[in-house]
């Protein structure tokens, strides 16, 4: 059941934004078994580039690498001794979306986990038992307490300022496979309680989008307070293009929970980026992190990489640029974003606890 005592303003707590100062990055590992669909013969290669990634967030920050336990040995190898690597029940790598939120209290220096219910982005995949878990075993392991929801909500579905501002979609939140019996009303009510936003911008989303229904993070990213970095395709990339325009649109008309319009600069997309015959192939910039430093994402190997790389320099100055040659975690129809979750330094126990 969810906490329904628990209002995340009342009770002095707010999700911070993603370039607010980090303890550490949660990474998850992939899973081949009962997910072969998504990495086919690729799953060696697949592991290379998860290592590559936590191996580069380790050169930042603490990076915590969730594999699920039969794998853990292997993780351990491949990714070597900079990263810390945790054996779990979590049957895949998208922590992001399964995995909990975490939230600071400024006045009492602590942190509290926020738990969503998850059903694997709809009833998509089959098993999720550890990944329906993985809240609790995050919190436990970070000594945080756990608040629950009984709303499905996935961390990629959504972006938040630190400021009282939530971006959100329409495609993902509204579709019948998450909340059938929510309104709109209910769910931001939700959101609002649970995450200590004031205000919930909906864009349309991309219905065409199978995997997530149209996550947010596939689409736009606020960069900072009143500042966002928008996913938008070339004219002749057709109902991509115009689903996006629309997406922008909608942006160009809001204001934020302090009345700003925001700013807005463009990411290109990748031209013409080896598939690998994959159809959920998410061949995107925008699901990007940031960690203290630096701000990584995914080189393609295409001409746009270098203007993708412009881009993310202007967007953060003072952050390195990593854009890393990882293409092939993209074949599980996620990337970068999908697969961590940032963990705040404000109140964290991290350096206390036993991690193994």
């Amino acid at each position: 059941m969810g906490n329904t005592d628990f209002d995340c303003l009342r009770d002095g707590y707010r999700m911070p934004a993603e370039w607010e100062p980090q303890a550490a990055t949660w990474l998850g590992w992939p899973v081949y078994t009962n997910r072969e669909e998504l990495w086919g013969t690729h799953y060696q290669q697949v592991c290379e580039n998860f290592a590559l990634l936590a191996k580069t967030i380790a050169t930042y920050q603490r990076c915590i690498v969730t594999a699920y336990t039969p794998l853990a040995e292997t993780a351990r190898r491949l990714c070597g001794p900079t990263v810390t690597v945790v054996s779990m029940a979590v049957e895949d790598n998208w922590v992001r979306d399964c995995g909990p939120i975490m939230l600071v209290n400024e006045d009492r220096v602590s942190q509290m986990a926020a738990a969503f219910r998850f059903n694997a982005w709809g009833e998509k995949y089959r098993p999720y038992d550890g990944c329906a878990q993985l809240c609790d075993d995050l919190a436990a392991l970070a000594q945080i307490p756990l608040v629950r929801s009984d709303m499905v909500l996935e961390g990629g579905s959504f972006y938040v300022d630190g400021q009282g501002t939530l971006l959100t979609t329409e495609s993902c939140l509204l579709h019948p496979n998450r909340n059938p019996g929510m309104t709109k009303k209910d769910i931001e009510a939700e959101l609002t309680r649970m995450l200590g936003v004031r205000k919930i911008i909906w864009l349309p989303g991309y219905p065409p989008e199978v995997e997530t229904n149209g996550h947010v993070d596939g689409i736009a990213s606020f960069t900072a307070p009143g500042k966002i970095l928008f996913n938008l395709p070339e004219p002749d990339m057709g109902e991509y293009y115009r689903g996006m325009l629309e997406n922008r649109r909608a942006l160009e008309l809001a204001l934020d929970a302090r009345g700003r319009s925001f700013e807005i600069l463009d990411l290109p997309v990748p031209r013409n980026a080896q598939n690998y015959g994959s159809s959920r192939y998410c061949d995107i910039y925008s699901n990007y992190i940031l960690v203290n430093g630096a701000v990584i994402s995914t080189a393609f190997n295409v001409p746009q990489d270098d203007l993708a790389r412009s881009v993310f320099a202007r967007a953060f100055p003072d952050r390195a640029v990593e854009l890393l040659p990882i293409d092939k975690i993209s074949l599980g129809g996620g990337a970068v974003h999908c697969s961590t979750q940032q963990h705040p330094m404000l109140g964290n126990r991290l350096q206390v606890c036993h991690l193994a």
